[in-house]
């Protein structure tokens, strides 16, 4: 062998070293053995010191470009999302790629080795769609993406764009400052999540099972960090949510002038069943992250003596009246059959031959939703309508106690002084139940301080928008949870 060619053998051999070691494959990698673990861990510096400020400025940045990407769904077009978080990981050295699971449509996915040989990865998992806003109802254009101060304003702020800067920024603050993790982080932004997940998550799960066949725990939207008025600190996550038994309930009948009606049209028939419906009263049920949430808050000074012992207390009528008039209470401890949508004639001369209404339930783990359905046509009572279910999926939780849970307890020791961390249900649902029917554990939680009301308002509602310092406060908490949970 001549030695030009071995001068050319041995840089080959080099650069295929170089790639291995720095990660860029993005495919899953482990390191062979305790030695080899143990060698890495003695060579390795010290980490360097993370300069919040300068990243936190970096984020804002990066979250008010991302919001003036609209990703409006529908239609969704979170291609272009995908592919500028895309670029920001290969910037800083860390294997990305996306998917386009149908046109326009747009999933990424990013993942920062660990060097740990058993640890099940973590996936940090956000979505990239939001929902529409109108431009004449926002004090500032929903998707300039405005930074004024010290507030980022723009659709997506809080859902769920702030939330995956943050996830994406944590990411790269530990890969900047050199800080080796006992397991993979895994970044995936879906899209369609909004619209139930079918070109995002769903399909994520079922045509990339290789790229988180390592995964045991995912974080995702849910749940966060609270304030209650009296100042006191308490850490939500969602373990559980309720499940979607979204209905098309339509009626027939005989079409023809309006000007002579017959007794019975199909947009008579179909408002006296709803009227049906409408006064129904599912029962009560209360599960345990319900009764958790509600004796949390009491013991926070945030609620009545009653909530202590709720499945006790709403056995009284009078308070059961009372705690079952608020929104949020009557959605946490029973199902829900909400009509939403109406359609019958294009014209108000003609009467139609059919009308109908999309009904928006939400049903409690545990609920069975063929029980359901067959309640609700019994309810309608009448041959001339008929029910077809729109978008149903089994009900999934995920257990209570995890390394992941312990993880979220332990920050929540150390960054807010012993906070209380409450397992709850959330009454909508997220693209969390994809995973848990996999098997993983999910869990509903970003390290966010949301401390004023109107923001939270803000979440598919008017004038959505997030704080620097909170966007900056979830990254230097998510990078906290990061360590604990890579053990380092």
């Amino acid at each position: 062998m001549n030695r030009a060619r071995r001068r050319l053998l041995l840089a080959l051999a080099l650069c295929i070293a170089t790639g291995i070691a720095t990660g860029f494959a993005f495919a899953q990698t482990k390191s062979s053995s305790k030695t080899a673990h143990e060698a890495v861990a003695v060579r390795a510096p010290q980490p360097k010191a993370i300069d919040y400020d300068k990243l936190t400025q970096e984020a804002s940045d990066l979250l008010s470009k991302y919001i003036q990407t609209n990703t409006t769904n529908p239609p969704g077009n979170e291609l272009a999302a995908a592919k500028f978080l895309k670029n920001k990981f290969l910037a800083d050295g860390i294997p990305a790629t996306t998917w386009e699971p149908s046109p326009g449509r747009g999933i990424v996915a990013a993942r920062l080795h660990g060097i740990g040989k058993h640890q099940k990865a973590l996936l940090l998992l956000s979505h990239m769609d939001v929902v529409p806003a109108d431009p004449k109802e926002w004090k500032t254009p929903p998707f300039s993406g405005e930074v004024k101060e010290g507030t980022i304003w723009g659709r997506g702020a809080l859902d769920d764009k702030g939330p995956g800067v943050v996830f994406l920024m944590s990411m790269l603050a530990v890969k900047r400052a050199g800080i080796l993790l006992d397991r993979d982080i895994l970044f995936v932004a879906t899209g369609d999540e909004e619209e139930g997940g079918k070109d995002g998550a769903a399909w994520f799960v079922d045509h990339q099972q290789s790229v988180y066949s390592d995964v045991g725990y995912v974080l995702n939207e849910g749940g966060g960090i609270r304030i209650l008025p009296n100042k006191k600190v308490y850490y939500a996550v969602a373990v559980t949510e309720k499940t979607p038994l979204w209905l098309r309930v339509t009626a027939s009948g005989q079409t023809g002038h309006s000007s002579q009606p017959p007794a019975e049209t199909s947009v008579t028939e179909l408002l006296r069943g709803l009227q049906r419906l409408v006064e129904y009263h599912p029962p009560v049920h209360i599960i345990g992250p319900v009764e958790d949430y509600y004796r949390a808050r009491a013991q926070l000074g945030d609620g009545p003596k009653q909530w202590l012992d709720l499945a006790a207390s709403l056995r009284d009528p009078a308070f059961q009246k009372q705690f079952l008039a608020v929104p949020e209470n009557n959605a946490l401890v029973r199902d829900t059959l909400t009509p939403t949508v109406l359609g019958a004639s294009s014209a108000v001369n003609v009467l139609p031959a059919t009308a109908y209404a999309e009904l928006d339930c939400r049903l409690l783990p545990g609920s069975d939703s063929k029980g359901v359905l067959a309640t609700i046509n019994k309810l309608l009572n009448d041959k001339d309508l008929k029910t077809e279910v729109v978008r149903n999926w089994p009900p999934v939780s995920s257990p209570q106690k995890s390394e992941l849970m312990n993880g979220i307890q332990a920050l929540a020791r150390h960054a807010d002084k012993d906070a209380p961390v409450v397992p709850t249900l959330i009454a909508g649902f997220t693209d969390s139940h994809y995973f848990r029917q996999k098997g993983i554990i999910a869990y509903g939680f970003v390290p966010i301080e949301v401390t004023r009301p109107d923001e939270i308002k803000g979440i598919h509602g008017n004038d959505e928008r997030i704080s620097v310092d909170e966007l900056g406060g979830g990254i230097r908490r998510t990078v906290e949870l990061l360590k604990i949970l890579g053990g380092r």
